[in-house]
């Protein structure tokens, strides 16, 4: 149970220097000042952050916008940090402690066209993969291996570029024509207040989202009274959705290297559960399983994904991206 008092009446918050991540921590700021707490940022420049020529799977994996971060926290430098937990390794090292989990914002994909890409047609409130088959050629900026493998399976004449770089570079290149769409979390441009874009969400039920999307976690050291403190934070609903999602990538071995989906939700007063790995040639292991509740079954129902990407051949598909399940 969280403390009633905090540790510390001023907390020192370690960033990424992103306009998404300063807004994060900005939002944090506010809840801490809710509880009397006052707070400070500390801006550090990850790995992921200077090197922008390469792609995540190619230098190291998601862990590489934490790493300087941890290490901030280990040093005494700052005592949390908050991180889109998306961008987090399945597993976090036992040093660290993921303190609270709040309240999930929108969890799906948005895509966002150009401007002046096709102006006779008109975006849908939600998109089906029709929608995106209709333009053939036309061609896509996503960093994501999940989202260029959604796209290849339903719309494979749809070209597919690997881009990185923060929300606003993205969206300006896009208007200066370099892609005629792109993908984002729809969070990000829920957090950033972004108005004016020609978009609409992918519907999950095709472009099933990221495990943890829309999902912000604040990360403390393993055993500092701070950590226990910040609980009152916590959503337990967001919580227990994403400890399912990211058990289910870590059974499988999972990091930035594998195209794959998973989002736990309600749906019609249960829970339901659709998670799918994606390999070459459109091929795809999937599986959606629904409960009454995850109070007392998120391991059992992480358990129960995981068999259901089994049955669906989740190993050939693996394979088929030279992957292999832990051992």
């Amino acid at each position: 149970m969280a403390e009633k008092t905090p540790p510390k009446k001023h907390l020192i918050i370690a960033t990424r220097g992103s306009a998404l991540a300063l807004w994060q921590a900005d939002y944090v700021t506010s809840l801490l000042k809710a509880q009397g707490v006052s707070a400070e940022k500390l801006v550090i420049k990850t790995t992921g952050d200077r090197i922008q020529d390469r792609f995540l799977h190619e230098i190291g994996g998601k862990g590489l916008f934490v790493r300087e971060i941890e290490q901030a926290l280990q040093d005494g430098k700052a005592d949390l940090a908050i991180h889109s937990l998306k961008d987090m390794p399945a597993k976090v090292l036992p040093a660290f402690t993921l303190a609270a989990i709040l309240k999930r914002h929108e969890s799906d994909d948005l895509l966002i066209m150009r401007d002046s890409y096709r102006t006779d047609v008109t975006v849908p409130a939600v998109i089906k993969p029709d929608f995106i088959q209709q333009f053939g050629g036309m061609t896509v900026g996503t960093g994501s291996l999940r989202r260029q493998s959604i796209l290849a399976k339903f719309a494979p004449e749809i070209k597919t570029v690997a881009i990185r770089g923060n929300v606003d570079t993205r969206i300006r290149k896009l208007q200066e024509g370099e892609w005629d769409a792109i993908i984002l979390a729809h969070a990000s441009i829920e957090r950033l207040d972004i108005k004016g874009l020609r978009s609409a969400p992918l519907a999950t039920d095709w472009f099933i989202p990221s495990p943890s999307q829309g999902a912000l976690a604040i990360e403390c050291r393993a055993g500092d009274p701070v950590a226990d403190w910040l609980r009152i934070l916590n959503c337990n609903a967001t919580e227990s959705a994403v400890t399912v999602e990211r058990r289910v990538l870590a059974r499988l071995g999972g990091d930035c290297t594998m195209p794959f989906a998973c989002i736990v939700k309600p749906v019609n007063g249960a829970i339901s559960g659709h998670a799918a790995v994606y390999g070459k040639n459109g091929s795809v292991a999937e599986t959606q399983k629904t409960i009454p509740t995850l109070d007392g079954n998120i391991e059992a129902f992480a358990n129960t994904l995981v068999a259901g990407l089994m049955k669906a051949g989740a190993e050939g598909v693996l394979k088929s991206i030279g992957l292999s399940l832990p051992g």
